[in-house]
């Protein structure tokens, strides 16, 4: 569709952005000029639908893009030796800051989009909706490969999962005021490129995974050196199970626990287990304060650094699932312990009138500054869902010795 200029400065015009069919895609006025490199149309949303304020803004990309020359977006004053980073070396930088185990192998497909296009030479300021429109094309043709060789379709919630990742990457470069905007680029909520899974595994099958991890239903024939290796193999797997069902927590939030004193995760005077480490920003994925059950404390006043000793058991718990028949396509996957625990607790706790306790264990309710000063470390402070945690525990323990001693 036409579209009607409000102010134009060599290739750039200001102009409100249209469907097919009319209707306004924005409130917000956009920035409009032809690439000619890429040899086609690009925009960017202004952030305003103000004119006067849209002109200005103009301004300023036009300036960025032919004197080469960027801005501050607090102070309006221009950065000096402005050169806007390759995405690589976005990714890279951040890559470096953070410690969230998942951003590494989510980036990795960008990266390997950049290599397999030729575009090594894209800068973060270029990087668009065209952009990630492409990203999402190639990486949905790039199946999976279990270690096994077996191959699987890529899926919109992973796809999307990389996008959002070089999304945070970017704007930590704009934090870093290496870029003098954010992302500019759209990323889909989770609902609107994947379904919730329905699968939640009933006690007797959490019992199944221990016997797993534990080796406990080998076969007759399984000689010492082959149930001595499979014990070793599964250690850490049987690590993360005792961890993921004592604290209801994220497996990202798992990896990352650890007992070393200077972290402050564990705190065994008292009994309570930390799940963000001192230091560490809480982001939208809160990580709680919440108390240890009976079970795991001699656990972990024996360990010593990370709990989990390896960078992930994602192979060993795929692995358990196939050989266990759960539900594959995605229903199965490391959240699955922390989807069926709350599952299996919400119906104590909600007879209790106490369900507000598993939201808290999950991170899903944050203290406000009252809790902070009055709440945790008080006898009652999340008693209900202890109470029910540590009775499922004893009950696995009971079915699978061993889970927890």
């Amino acid at each position: 569709m036409q579209k009607k200029e409000l102010y134009r400065r060599g290739e750039y015009y200001l102009a409100f952005d249209f469907k097919n069919d009319g209707t306004p895609r924005s409130k917000n006025l956009y920035i409009f000029w032809y690439d000619r490199s890429a040899g086609r149309l690009r925009s960017r949303s202004t952030g305003t639908a103000s004119a006067l304020e849209g002109k200005e803004r103009l301004d300023k990309l036009y300036d960025e893009q032919v004197s080469d020359c960027k801005f501050c977006p607090t102070c309006g004053q221009s950065f000096a030796g402005y050169r806007s980073p390759f995405v690589a070396e976005a990714i890279g930088e951040y890559l470096q800051a953070t410690n969230y185990k998942a951003a590494e192998p989510r980036l990795e497909h960008i990266l390997n989009y950049l290599e397999a296009k030729s575009l090594e030479s894209t800068r973060a300021d270029d990087v668009d909706n065209h952009f990630i429109n492409g990203f999402r094309m190639w990486a949905a043709s790039i199946p999976i490969i279990s270690p096994k060789g077996l191959a699987r379709p890529r899926t919109s919630g992973t796809i999307e999962g990389s996008v959002r990742q070089l999304r945070a990457a970017i704007n930590f470069a704009f934090k870093a005021r290496k870029l003098p905007h954010v992302a500019d680029f759209e990323v889909k909520s989770a609902n609107e490129v994947s379904r919730p899974p329905w699968f939640r595994a009933v006690e007797t099958q959490l019992v199944q995974m221990f016997r797993y991890a534990l080796v406990l239903d080998h076969p007759d024939t399984a000689t010492d050196k082959e149930l001595t290796k499979w014990r070793r193999e599964r250690e850490e797997l049987l690590n993360f199970l005792r961890l993921s069902i004592a604290t209801w927590a994220r497996p990202d939030a798992i990896f990352d626990f650890s007992t070393a004193p200077e972290r402050d995760q564990w705190q065994s005077h008292v009994g309570y287990i930390n799940l963000n480490p001192k230091g560490r920003a809480q982001t939208k994925k809160y990580r709680p304060l919440i108390p240890a059950s009976r079970q795991m404390v001699a656990l972990l006043d024996a360990n010593e650094g990370p709990f989990i000793k390896v960078k992930s058991v994602r192979t060993a718990f795929r692995q358990m699932v196939a050989t266990l028949k759960f539900p594959d396509d995605g229903q199965s996957g490391m959240k699955l312990i922390r989807r069926s625990v709350s599952t299996l607790l919400r119906p104590i706790l909600d007879d209790n009138g106490q369900w507000h306790q598993g939201r808290m264990m999950m991170g899903h309710v944050k203290p406000n500054e009252s809790d902070k000063y009055a709440t945790p470390y008080h006898p009652k402070y999340m008693s209900h869902a202890l109470a029910a945690t540590e009775a499922l525990i004893d009950r696995i323990e009971g079915a699978a010795p061993g889970a927890f001693s």
